[in-house]
């Protein structure tokens, strides 16, 4: 059988199953060891199964996702999240629309950590709905902007989804968190600007909050102490190229658990859920891994990725109409599968391309993650949305068209980040990454 039919079959079979409701990562994992069954036969699909796995799993450098997952959770569970929003509300609430630039930084820094729109959009649906709602916020309205802002944090180093992304692509993690620095200031700033544009076109939708003196706004900051101090600690030191990406993990790991047991809340529940939450997220991104690695290699092996990058490399057109093209099929994917998934499933794919194109990995990487945020808040299956219908219990569509402010804002900021390359490459380039 012709290996571009046999192809076709083992990505009919992925999507079948997960049509049936089946775990992603053991999708691409049976359909990949199908593909390499009709291939290679019995025994050597069995053997490639067992290297694809160890190999995946046994790499120094994925050290760093559990590590900084862990210190995500002792962050949270030592209350750094709560004192977080705490502090912003004081700073921002009395400006109209204050709550939405609340919302906007606690989902992002929330997600830049967590590396799931899905967990987060629930979380900070969670904790910033009711307080929303409290201050007479439209619910339809705060469940827009939460919905909308949940996959920013994808752009905020120490991103998992970047990770992932360097872990599948052999890119440098470091070079990679610089290059996603100015366009996350920027589609937060643009994102703040949204908030501002849609306070001044319905007064009502969000009204002023509460009023505070300067004495109170200067000592809510020592709520950011805690962040301040890991994020700076941490960055500064990958950055500085004084430690590595999995150095500046255990760092943030242990200094997170400092901070914790100082606040008094290294409590054995609140590290066994800091634990228990890691490994459960970790593992869940390890099966995704294996599982993309297996029907990545199935794929190679029919050559399809390859015959996919050339044929589009040869098409005769200009590089960013293949872009263009790329772009598509991350816009429509990202619409119904979370960051992590699809960053795993189509690395792999694009990633000849992205050599065949001579196109600057980091550059791709940003370009990558604007698009997923695009389809992720995008009808007809923006999970984001879903989940915030059912948080804020508001009409599905309702909650779309209020978001649609934030997609025409990432959809010009996509358009911004391909044309302008150097927004994505000029940090990375001057850095000791």
């Amino acid at each position: 059988m012709d290996p571009i039919i046999i192809s076709i079959i083992g990505i009919v079979i992925f999507l079948g199953l997960l049509a049936l409701g089946q775990h992603i990562g053991l999708s691409l994992m049976v359909a990949g060891f199908v593909g390499m069954l009709l291939l290679r036969g019995f025994d050597p699909a069995l053997s490639e199964l067992k290297t694809i796995s160890w190999n995946t799993v046994s790499s120094f450098t994925l050290a760093v996702i559990p590590l900084f997952m862990l210190m995500g959770n002792f962050a949270m569970y030592s209350g750094i999240t709560a004192e977080l929003f705490d502090t912003c509300y004081k700073w921002l609430g009395r400006f109209r629309g204050g709550l939405g630039f609340v919302a906007i930084g606690t989902s992002s820094l929330f997600h830049c950590f967590c590396g799931s729109a899905t967990a987060t959009t629930a979380t900070i649906g969670t904790v910033c709905f009711p307080e929303m709602t409290r201050y007479r916020y439209k619910p339809v309205v705060s469940a827009g902007i939460i919905a909308s802002s949940s996959a920013f944090g994808l752009l905020i180093p120490p991103s998992i989804g970047f990770i992932v992304y360097c872990t599948m692509a052999g890119v440098s993690v470091g070079k990679m968190f610089a290059a996603g620095i100015i366009p996350a200031i920027i589609v937060i700033g643009l994102s703040f600007v949204t908030v501002v544009i849609m306070a001044k076109r319905d007064p009502e939708a969000m009204p002023q909050g509460e009023k505070f003196t300067f004495r109170e706004k200067v000592r809510s900051l020592k709520g950011i102490l805690g962040f301040a101090v890991l994020f700076i600690l941490v960055l500064g030191g990958i950055f500085s190229g004084f430690f590595s990406p999995s150095e500046g993990g255990a760092i943030g790991a242990f200094g997170s658990f400092i901070i914790m047991a100082i606040r008094r809340k290294a409590s054995f529940a609140n590290i066994w859920r800091s634990l228990k939450d890691s490994i459960k997220t970790t593992v869940m991104i390890f099966i995704i891994m294996i599982g993309a690695n297996i029907f990545g290699t199935f794929l190679a092996m029919t050559q399809m990725p390859a015959v996919l990058a050339e044929s589009l490399s040869t098409m005769g057109t200009s590089p960013y109409v293949v872009l263009w093209i790329v772009v598509a099929v991350y816009l429509v994917l990202g619409m119904c599968i979370d960051t992590l998934p699809l960053i795993t499933i189509l690395t792999p794919i694009f990633w000849p391309l992205v050599l065949a194109m001579n196109w600057n990995p980091l550059w791709f990487g940003v370009i990558m993650v604007m698009c997923m945020l695009i389809g992720l808040i995008s009808p007809p299956d923006g999970i984001p949305c879903y989940i915030m219908s059912g948080i804020a219990k508001v009409p599905l569509m309702s909650v779309f068209k209020a978001s649609f402010p934030f997609l025409i804002m990432l959809a010009a900021a996509t358009i911004l980040f391909i044309y302008v390359e150097p927004i994505s490459t000029w940090l990375p380039s001057i850095l000791n990454t």
